[in-house]
């Protein structure tokens, strides 16, 4: 290595460059094979790697250790040490150790493998964003439901020291998209390389590696969104989509060989191929308006053929394998009419039948003569494409549309696999319709295109011959399965995703604070001090909001149900009790989606918010409604209360894109609503300035991405928009550091909890969990009345289940 890789520091002193290990000199012998030598490579460059992960490495080593270690097949921990992770710029740990055979996997790899959950998100995140974001997802991934071991050292450089986490992400991420994905389908190449092909809402096409590598330059249409893909033989692609046009690319050599459609004003609805008996294979391309053409697959000219007649709307196409010299039937779905045109029959059509939704998808099966197919109304199922019969059903749809459908063969039988618009992937058996497995959860929105992948003993532990299964999300990642397990995909089984979590107060030990965590399941408030949970008797109704409070000294718990009721709990009765309810307070029509409690006037008060939009504001101590404002058009998102010079101040957002606030005393408007422009507010949050008048400001979080601060006297902006670059803010918290530097923390279905410094605008740091996240919870170290804490406490919660830490800033 050269040092006109950059510069180079050398390890600390008293950091062996030898070890225990062989010197080079003993390993100038002979090599018996290249992995020896790979070995021998990495051995020496874990020796060069510093102590201190806050000293960067020598560029060879983060851009080549991981790779050495695994072509030697000793990828472990012990040679890509915690500390190159932060400065790994090769970007393929996860695939490397996909392809690392048992020797290598046999070894410890806690790191390693804690690096491979966010490496597909970390972006363009600095050293110590990295670090402090593999501190968490280490903790996450080895020490579940563990409170913490105050004797262990704290990773130096990281910027958190994890307290607890119930975390349960999927790991099978293949890669991360910048642009929505759209399409997805596999090719082989001549030379015998399986590819997946991806094309997304922007116009391009990308090729993948089954390990998630791009295997080579993207591929732009300067179109629409691609959302069409036809491999064919000789590395040929076809490609269509909202822009009106076909076009035929040579994916090895990345080029562009023509556009035999091209037709404005409409978009391509279909595109298959078709062979009727004894006559040559056509490419079909259907467009919005029920136009069908035929193409030569070589020449691509059109092809004058016959051909069924559509309705003027666009039609879904799935050619039906007959079986043998049979040649093919045609599947036709335009709307909720499914129609069979069979060209050995005189009088085209040979059937038809109405379903209940809309059809998304039809796929043809390998059993001769029959088809699946899925409609908006959560119906799956199995048709004879010679007599329209269905021949099975399955038993139990899931809620919502199914969006996509894919065939694939799992144990050595027929299957289709589905998509949901509940993020969830299940597998069903073509013959009896019942289903393989449990759900595949693990997307954040609907898997949208769905392929297969050949399965091999070192991939996943897939028995040759059994098919993977390869999903394309509109969360932005393609995702890969191993289909037929029970809930079990490419990864740990996901938990229930956290529908409200909060910190609930001090726990048994002195700065380890007690959470409340909700989801479909149940509820149970977790003593991170001792790990233990206790039991939270809130019935069926699911928790979707938490609040605490202080009413005449004693601790409760506030919780919002899904049935719209709002329930007052007592947390005065010892460490490991389970909590009393004390009583239900009822006015809402919808749940409640915000909770904040505040002392006034020497009473407890408690303000919700409501997906019926409404504003309450109720009497803990007295246990009543005190008033209701219905100005918020849609949706009340969040509450919130500032502390300013006139008193307490209820701030409410809202799905109409407005901040209100309130008084308290008589839950009028306290000025204009501010239009914040940012789509649909999700989150607000009090602001702290330090102004001598103890100043407060409004952080209103919006849909499109950004942050805004508010003078709720003036109703004026202050300073510029901060972007999180990830996507809506969801959640939003306010804290100050230890020595008194104002944070505000940001996060959304990014996954990444952004941390800003509202004097000054500048980004402070980024922790990247992989998962979305749509709650976050705070107790600031300078918090009045709060514990004592040397730092703040941070909560954040969602998809994948919650982690709290605290923060640690000073320095930066």
């Amino acid at each position: 290595m050269s040092d006109a890789d950059g510069p180079y520091r050398a390890p600390r002193p008293g950091r062996s460059d030898t070890g225990d290990s062989k010197t080079w000199a003993d390993d100038s012998k002979a090599w018996a094979d290249t992995k020896d030598a790979h070995r021998l490579i990495a051995e020496a460059l874990s020796r060069l790697v510093a102590a201190d992960p806050t000293i960067p490495p020598h560029p060879y080593l983060s851009r080549h250790l991981a790779q050495h270690a695994a072509r030697g097949e000793v990828l472990d921990d012990a040679h890509v040490p915690l500390a190159v992770l932060p400065w790994e710029s090769s970007a393929n740990v996860r695939t490397l150790l996909r392809q690392s055979d048992a020797v290598s996997a046999a070894r410890r790899q806690e790191w390693l493998e804690a690096w491979a959950r966010i490496e597909p998100f970390i972006g363009g995140a600095g050293p110590d964003s990295r670090l402090t974001s593999l501190h968490l997802a280490h903790h996450a991934a080895t020490r579940p439901r563990t409170p913490l071991d105050t004797s262990a050292a704290r990773v130096s450089g990281s910027r958190i020291t994890p307290l607890w986490s119930d975390w349960t992400a999927q790991d099978n991420v293949l890669a991360v998209s910048e642009t929505r994905l759209e399409s997805l389908t596999r090719t082989t190449t001549t030379d015998g390389r399986s590819l997946l092909v991806s094309g997304d809402n922007h116009g391009t096409i990308r090729m993948w590696e089954p390990h998630g590598v791009p295997a080579m330059a993207p591929l732009h249409t300067y179109g629409g969104a691609v959302q069409h893909l036809l491999p064919l033989p000789g590395d040929l692609l076809l490609s269509a989509g909202t822009d009106g046009s076909v076009r035929v690319w040579h994916l090895t050599r990345g080029r562009l060989l023509a556009e035999p459609v091209h037709r404005p004003g409409t978009w391509v609805s279909a595109l298959t191929l078709f062979a009727a008996k004894d006559a040559p294979e056509v490419v079909l391309v259907a467009h919005s308006d029920g136009r069908l053409g035929a193409l030569d697959p070589v020449t691509f000219r059109p092809v004058d053929t016959p051909l069924p007649s559509l309705d003027p709307a666009p039609a879904l196409l799935s050619g039906v394998g007959l079986g043998g010299a049979e040649g093919m039937a045609l599947a036709v779905a335009q709307g909720r009419r499914v129609r069979v045109w069979d060209p050995r029959r005189a009088g085209g059509y040979t059937h038809e039948h109405e379903h209940e939704g809309a059809v998304r998808a039809l796929v043809d099966l390998a059993a001769p003569g029959r088809y699946a197919l899925c409609d908006d109304s959560g119906y799956i199922g199995f048709r004879d494409a010679s007599t329209g019969r269905e021949t099975a059903v399955a038993p139990a749809p899931p809620a919502g549309p199914v969006v996509a459908l894919t065939a694939l063969t799992v144990g050595g039988r027929a299957a289709v696999a589905s998509g949901g618009s509940d993020h969830t992937l299940r597998v069903w058996d073509a013959r009896t319709g019942a289903a393989i497995g449990g759900p595949l959860e693990g997307h954040t929105a609907p898997p949208v295109a769905l392929t297969t992948l050949p399965g091999t003993s070192r991939e996943l532990s897939a028995p040759a011959g059994q098919e993977l299964l390869v999903s394309a999300g509109a969360d932005h990642t393609l995702r890969r399965w191993k289909p037929g397990g029970p809930g079990v995909g490419a990864g740990r089984t996901v938990r229930r995703p956290v529908t409200a979590a909060a910190l609930a107060g001090p726990g048994s030990t002195a700065g380890a604070p007690l959470i409340a965590v909700a989801d479909e399941s149940g509820t149970a408030l977790w003593d991170t001090g001792t790990g233990r949970p206790v039991p939270l008797p809130a019935g069926h109704a699911t928790v979707t909001a938490f609040a605490s409070a202080l009413v005449r000294g004693e601790p409760l718990l506030v919780t919002a149900h899904s049935d719209a009721e709002v329930q007052l709990w007592s947390l005065d009765r010892g460490a490991h009790a389970a909590p009393a309810r004390l009583a239900g307070l009822l006015g809402h029509s919808l749940p409640v989606r915000s909770m904040a409690a505040f002392p006034h006037d020497g009473r407890t008060l408690l303000v919700t918010g409501g997906a019926d939009g409404t504003v309450r504001l109720w009497d803990l101590d007295r246990v009543c409604a005190l008033a209701c404002r219905e100005d918020h058009l849609l949706s009340v998102r969040d509450v919130a209360v500032l502390d300013t010079a006139q008193g307490p101040r209820i701030v409410s957002a809202g799905t109409d894109g407005t901040v209100r606030l309130w008084d308290p005393v008589t839950l009028r408007p306290v000025g204009a609503p501010l239009h914040c422009e940012q789509r649909v507010v999700n989150a607000v949050a009090a602001v702290a300035v330090d102004e001598p008048d103890g100043a407060v400001l409004v952080a209103s979080g919006g849909e499109d991405g950004t942050i805004r601060l508010w003078d709720p006297g003036t109703g004026r902006p202050v300073g510029r928009r901060l972007d999180i670059g990830d996507g809506p803010v969801a959640a939003l918290a306010f804290f100050r550091t230890a020595t008194g530097r104002p944070c505000l923390a940001a996060t959304g279905p990014g996954g990444t909890i952004h941390l800003w410094d509202t004097d000054t605008g500048s980004h402070l740091l980024r922790i990247v969990t992989g998962s979305p996240l749509g709650a976050l919870d705070v107790l600031d170290a300078r918090q009045p009345g709060g514990p004592h804490l040397a730092h703040p406490v941070l909560l954040a919660a969602g998809v994948a289940g919650v982690c709290v830490f605290d923060v640690r800033m000073e320095g930066r």
